[in-house]
């Protein structure tokens, strides 16, 4: 058994206990336990046509029945006649219905008396005490969310009455005056910063605007998303694509989009799910796939590092060239037991590759991240023979890059990189060699610079299981022993948020040179 057997075990484990959690939780922001429903908004209601008595079938039938003749060469058959004819039932109705508004109407006058306003659109009845001007502006960006996640998780079903979906939403700058107004529902679970049930939420008011929006798009996101009830998406899920939706850009014309990677933090203010992630790996490797995906409800309590786990783990799937189709096709599959067999799907058999893959994305995730170009392709390197090479092409591009050589522990290898590549673009285009450019540094290494990695071989005895990790800066040329057995990888060092705008590529030969070290096993 390798030494990711166990772990991927424990995955296939974690999806088998995920409907068990979520059929008691229908999460909530910061808060450890699930929000109660009423019956009918638990279920997907399956409707059927009442049916007609049997005598009033043949009542309606019988005017306009024909004689049947008798043929005298067939067996005793009493004739077809109305006292035993069989009824014609009508096809049940296989409508599905999401489930009936059950919203309380209120007493806007005399909430308008103790300071809470109404501000209302085709999908949002905002109830607030937030400064009027601001929240104005909030039923609008609500509308416009409407349409991206009716695109993002499908349109939702009608009712059984024909109405419009439609969310009532409460946001408090003074929370006791919403409990003295009879508006926070004595059987909902303590709010800390934001709760749902059914189509309404509650939220806290916030300090930065930003956030405040973020905020109430991430509580709407887990109304429309978990309306029809039957939940089987774990809460790594729920909370971290609730999170994704939520994290929107608004333009000068004040149209929103989505689902964003953050640009930069200052237009972000508030939200700071990179900047957890950031200081988390400054101390320790990042989260393995397993550890996000075991995360439990009482995890997010009061804890912004499990939403900042779970949305980044989200991102990650969500932007990548090879896993974001299958992953956004989750989000149709949120009932029952679907969405555990369509992940299992998604991620496949090999937890080594998936998991380096985040892994490498979460030790590298900064505002702006480039997730196509920085998309790691795992291709399994073959071993050179002593004395000969092989050469490979790296695009300054890309992120890592395969060189489609194995080495092995303890063999001796020497690197020589040709050719020139341009970094960026303004103010002017920068040239350079795999030695890097010296006045312009990142991550403690010139602009530039070729930079090696070693995906382990999954038979590997490693102290640690994340040594995938590890950078060796090499430069134009280099010689040195292989820490593991395993496959090289490339990249021409330079931000993940700037490699769109490289041009060029250089070519790296890897010669192994006769060693009688190598093979021997040793811990890294």
């Amino acid at each position: 058994m390798n030494r990711f057997a166990s772990m991927w075990d424990s995955i296939r484990g974690t999806f088998n206990c995920w409907l068990v959690v979520s059929g008691c939780l229908l999460t909530a922001c910061s808060s450890e336990k699930a929000p109660l429903q009423a019956a009918d908004e638990n279920v997907v209601i399956e409707a059927s046509e009442p049916v007609k008595a049997a005598v009033n079938d043949i009542n309606d039938n019988s005017e306009t029945r024909k004689p049947v003749k008798q043929n005298s060469t067939q067996s005793n058959s009493p004739p077809v006649t109305t006292a035993n004819a069989r009824p014609v039932l009508p096809k049940p109705d296989k409508t599905r219905y999401r489930p009936s508004d059950q919203r309380p109407v209120h007493n806007n006058q005399r909430l308008e008396l103790l300071g809470i306003r109404c501000y209302e659109s085709p999908r949002l009845k905002l109830y607030t005490d937030i400064d009027p001007k601001f929240a104005v502006t909030l039923p609008a960006v609500i509308d416009q969310a409407y349409v991206a996640l009716a695109d993002y998780f499908g349109p939702l079903p009608p009712d059984r009455e024909g109405t419009e979906f439609q969310v009532t939403g409460y946001i408090m700058q003074n929370r006791a005056l919403f409990k003295e107004a009879g508006v926070i529902l004595d059987s909902l679970p303590t709010i800390v910063n934001g709760r749902h049930q059914g189509a309404q939420f509650w939220m806290d008011a916030q300090t930065q605007p930003y956030y405040l929006k973020h905020l109430m798009l991430h509580e709407y996101t887990h109304c429309y998303s978990m309306i029809m009830g039957e939940i089987g998406a774990p809460v790594w899920y729920l909370e971290g694509i609730a999170e994704s939706m939520a994290t929107h850009t608004t333009d000068s014309s004040g149209k929103i989009q989505l689902n964003v990677m953050p640009h930069n933090k200052n237009d972000f203010g508030g939200l700071g799910r990179i900047t957890l992630i950031e200081e988390a790996v400054e101390q320790s490797p990042p989260k393995p796939l397993q550890e996000v995906m075991q995360f439990r409800p009482a995890d997010f309590v009061s804890d912004n590092k499990a939403y900042a786990w779970s949305w980044a783990l989200c991102q990650y799937f969500d932007k990548h060239p090879d896993y974001g189709k299958p992953f956004r096709e989750l989000a149709h599959h949120m009932q029952g037991r679907v969405f555990s067999q369509k992940i299992q799907e998604m991620l496949g058999d090999d937890y080594a590759k998936v998991n380096d893959g985040w892994m490498l994305f979460a030790r590298n995730l900064q505002p702006g991240y480039d997730s196509q170009n920085a998309a790691v392709t795992f291709t399994e390197g073959i071993s050179l023979p002593p004395n000969t090479s092989a050469t490979a092409t790296i695009n300054s591009q890309q992120g890592w890059q395969s060189s489609g050589v194995r080495v092995t522990q303890g063999a001796v290898y020497d690197v020589t990189a040709t050719g020139r590549f341009t970094l960026a673009q303004v103010p002017k285009p920068w040239e350079s060699t795999a030695d890097g450019i010296s006045f312009q540094y990142f991550k403690g290494q010139p602009l530039g610079r070729l930079i090696m990695m070693i995906q382990p071989d999954p038979d590997m005895k490693l102290t640690h299981p994340n040594s995938i990790m590890k950078e060796y800066p090499i430069g134009a040329q280099a010689s040195w022993m292989a820490p593991v057995s395993g496959t090289v990888y490339f990249r021409l060092n330079d931000a993940w948020n700037a490699l769109a705008d490289n041009s060029g590529e250089i070519e790296v030969t890897l010669l192994q040179k006769s060693n009688s070290n190598a093979g021997k096993d040793s811990e890294q």
